[in-house]
């Protein structure tokens, strides 16, 4: 374990208090996971965009998507020219290839923090699995002493 809690010292009321604990950040930790896996989607799909935008696209309609079902008409006025999302907010004019070359850095950056949080995953994943046995341990052996008391 992480912390190297020494889980045979705690009481059976102790480790449940402690399991829920760590399901509880195991739960947050993979939300973060998958949205962190999502946003590393949405930039693979904008890089594949971009290998769409040459000079032939010059006034083709588009649908440009304000909210995930809501979109407005629109034309391309020039495929040499996109805009880029920064961060919340902030936007900057890029060359297709530019953007293209922005996309991979952020789809190697989230990967790398996905990567990351995936070992985060599965250390805590491993921290329930502990405190599961030591409980089924703990539990064994009080009933072994009610049956001798018996």
């Amino acid at each position: 374990m992480s912390n190297e809690m020494d889980l045979n010292g705690l009481s059976l009321e102790q480790l449940a208090q402690f399991k829920q604990q760590e399901e509880n950040k195991l739960q947050q930790i993979t939300s973060h996971y998958s949205s962190l896996k999502s946003a590393q989607a949405r930039f693979i799909q904008s890089q594949s965009t971009l290998s769409t935008l040459t000079p032939s696209t010059l006034s083709k309609p588009v649908m440009v998507p304000l909210t995930q079902s809501l979109y407005v008409p629109a034309t391309i006025l020039d495929p040499s020219k996109v805009m880029v999302e920064l961060g919340t907010g902030f936007y900057c004019e890029k060359s297709p290839m530019e953007a293209g070359k922005f996309m991979e850095r952020k789809v190697a950056l989230v990967g790398k923090n996905a990567d990351n949080l995936y070992n985060v995953v599965v250390s805590t994943r491993k921290n329930i699995e502990a405190i599961i046995m030591t409980m089924q341990g703990k539990m064994d052996q009080r009933m072994m002493q009610e049956g001798q008391a018996a």
